[in-house]
């Protein structure tokens, strides 16, 4: 019994001196620790064991570290409401001074422009410190409509960071929305020509200038990104469909042909190109390189009706039923109008009362027309 007295006495004591041990904790300084360790959740937690009427309590940074802690919870409107707070409540206005950065970010992100334009207000010193902050603001203008200010700040910028190259970048698209296309097209060349520009930046101004509508702008852009990524098939496909936007056909199917070698599967339309060329030698030859089976007999059957190669359609027909084109009906129209060119009718009839599709079946009807006249007038025939 003595035994259990002392155990229990001892018990006691220690829940006394661990209950002292958590009135003395520094949830504050725990929150910090927490969120440094990128233990977030877990921050916010110790941050609600706060005791606020504490008179030892840092609220300053109390409240700063609950905005922190709500910014990375994507909680913006509630991290900003804090980060007034904490440079209300402190009196080092200096250290308060990057939380008004926190505070433009977190508006940004909700919309909220004109908050985010008055917070970069109140640290023009930072500012003056980081040129990307002045795209930001540049940005914010923009989408308030004031496109005068935002043009204003970007100059601004260029004057304080000459080599901040991204201005340029930046005012390339306000430019082509302003339908300013050659002083976007000069930024545009600034920038490629002192930037780090990937071709997908790259392929973003080309498209930028060929939604406008500058098709020769955009050439002219598209030209100096394929010399500079020659062996880029994405770049080479852009320049390709800018010169098919001019029915230059020919060009086009150059430049598919380019990048059929530096990508294969633009083989395809490269063939398709060569054949719209009427470049049937090419075409036929980049037909050979196609993996697709189906494909690749599809568009030799398009090549052939084109070159008017009737006979080596009706040749192809096993392969077509190996590659399940015969399935389809528009394939077997093909080779009914071949039988038709070569003169063997019985053929033809036999394909096109397979035929139940309204356009294919009008043709056929079409096509018996034309079989009736050559039976009746061989002068008549069409072949």
């Amino acid at each position: 019994m003595k035994q259990i007295l002392i155990v229990m006495a001892l018990v006691g004591a220690l829940s006394v001196s661990l209950a002292a041990k958590t009135d003395d904790v520094d949830y504050v300084e725990l929150g910090a620790m927490m969120l440094r360790d990128g233990h977030v959740e877990r921050a916010g937690d110790a941050l609600n064991m706060v005791d606020l009427n504490d008179t030892e309590t840092d609220l300053p940074r109390y409240y700063m570290l609950k905005g922190l802690v709500e910014t990375k919870q994507s909680l913006y409107k509630e991290a900003n409401a804090d980060f007034y707070k904490s440079i209300e409540l402190n009196e080092d206005t200096n250290a308060s001074k990057p939380l008004y950065l926190y505070i433009a970010q977190n508006s940004f992100k909700l919309k909220e422009y004109k908050g985010c334009i008055a917070a970069l207000d109140k640290v023009p010193d930072l500012m003056a410190q980081n040129p990307k902050l002045f795209g930001l603001k540049a940005e914010c203008y923009w989408r308030e409509g004031d496109k005068d200010r935002a043009m204003a700040v970007l100059r601004d910028v260029n004057s304080r960071f000459p080599e901040y190259w991204d201005a340029y970048k930046q005012r390339f698209y306000y430019l082509v929305s302003l339908g300013l296309y050659q002083a976007a097209l000069e930024d545009a060349q600034i920038y490629l020509a002192n930037a780090k520009a990937n071709e997908t930046i790259l392929i973003n101004f080309i498209n930028a200038l060929r939604q406008s509508g500058q098709t020769d702008k955009a050439i002219e852009l598209a030209e100096t990104a394929n010399l500079r990524y020659p062996s880029s098939a994405k770049v080479t496909v852009m320049l390709a469909h800018l010169y098919l936007d001019k029915e230059m056909i020919g060009a086009a199917a150059e430049l598919f042909n380019e990048a059929s070698i530096e990508d294969g599967k633009y083989t395809n339309e490269s063939a398709e190109m060569y054949r719209r060329a009427r470049d049937y030698v090419m075409a036929l030859l980049k037909n050979t390189q196609m993996l697709d089976t189906k494909e690749k007999y599809k568009q030799r059957i398009a090549i052939f009706l084109e070159y008017g190669d009737y006979e080596r359609i009706i040749v192809t027909r096993q392969a077509m039923a190996r590659s399940g084109l015969m399935e389809e009906e528009s394939m077997r129209y093909a080779l009914a109008y071949a039988y038709y060119m070569e003169g063997e009718f019985e053929q033809t009839e036999a394909l096109l009362e397979t035929l139940t599709q309204p356009d294919l079946f009008s043709k056929a009807v079409e096509l018996r027309k034309k079989m009736e006249k050559c039976k009746n007038n061989i002068w008549e025939c069409q072949q």
